[in-house]
């Protein structure tokens, strides 16, 4: 019977070390492939419904015109900074919003602006609105506007 016991359990040792060992499926040079995959789309990470991850819808930053004049916008904790901002009728200006803590975009409601900035960046985008009015500026990561984060154009 003694004879039988330590072959049994250098068999179960092995089946045991085997279970909980690498499968051999993958192995650091796979890892770091799979990471370089990864990095390589950071800059698209809008799902099949137009998503991204932060619930951004993915909209690219409006082009700018150059010597356009620059408006400084910074997105924090869902506010605006500033809350207002006046421009003239046909006036091509640049928004450079910086997003201090998390994923922030400035888009212009019924209009085309948009300037989108991941955490702690600045990032740049035109806008250029013909008509007169007031209109309203938000955030449409999901639930910022929700959260108050909006603010107002005045285009004279």
């Amino acid at each position: 019977m003694r004879r039988l016991f330590l072959p049994a359990l250098i068999l179960s040792l092995a089946l045991v070390l085997t279970a909980c060992g690498d499968d051999g499926d993958m192995n650091d040079g796979d890892m770091n492939d799979m990471n370089g995959d990864m990095s390589s789309d950071a800059g698209d990470t809008s799902g099949s419904d137009g998503m991204d991850d932060m619930g951004h819808d993915g909209e690219a930053n409006t082009p700018m015109v150059d010597g356009a004049r620059e408006i400084e916008v910074t997105g924090t904790s869902f506010a605006f900074d500033p809350e207002e901002i006046t421009v003239a009728a046909g006036e091509d200006v640049t928004i450079v919003l910086t997003a201090d803590d998390i994923l922030h975009d400035f888009t212009v409601e019924d209009a085309e602006g948009h300037v989108a900035a991941d955490a702690g960046e600045t990032a740049s985008g035109g806008l250029r609105i013909d008509e007169p009015g007031t209109y309203t500026f938000y955030c449409s990561v999901e639930g910022h506007r929700e959260a108050g984060m909006e603010g107002t154009l005045v285009v004279e």
